[in-house]
């Protein structure tokens, strides 16, 4: 059985406070296949609550979005038959986000999210539908249109903005 592959290991220089591996003070989410579905696990802490005891809306819709970023991404390399960590590496960000709050999210269980992409426009523009779980049970769900902002084999059409610093 082979070592699972995170999403965000290939995703470079990414500083991000939901999904960066180089923001030690962020949520540091771990995404992955799980057969067709991107799937992340993450356990919240007491400073992630809003109500007592119960995670913190912005914490959850900063979930969704994160994850469905690098769901975006992996499902783009994917679709060509290549691995992570190929070339070229793609950059995605946030162009919309909608999240329905459904039940409350318990903060001291495991949340798990699962997203998947649903329709790929003009190879840039990825939907991702996500659901987020506590013990089995839907609290949220959330769509976010992914826009694909940089590809490191083209690096001249990308606004400076989103070029790998």
């Amino acid at each position: 059985m082979s070592a699972i592959q995170y999403f965000q290991d290939y995703m470079p220089g990414n500083v991000c406070f939901g999904c960066g591996t180089r923001n030690e003070k962020g949520l540091q989410i771990r995404s992955y296949w799980q057969d067709e579905i991107a799937v992340c696990d993450w356990r919240p802490q007491a400073h992630h609550q809003g109500w007592a005891e119960l995670t913190c809306g912005g914490v959850i819709a900063t979930l969704i979005d994160c994850h469905c970023i690098a769901t975006a991404m992996a499902t783009a390399i994917r679709n060509e038959k290549r691995a992570l960590g190929s070339e070229p590496h793609y950059l995605f960000a946030t162009g919309s986000l909608n999240v329905k709050f459904l039940k409350p999210t318990l903060n001291d269980r495991l949340i798990r999210l699962e997203a998947n992409v649903t329709e790929v426009k003009w190879d840039k523009k990825y939907s991702v539908a996500c659901d987020v779980f506590s013990e089995g049970t839907k609290t949220a769900e959330g769509e976010v249109i992914a826009l694909r902002v940089y590809r490191s084999d083209r690096p001249d059409e990308a606004s400076p903005v989103f070029r790998p610093r």
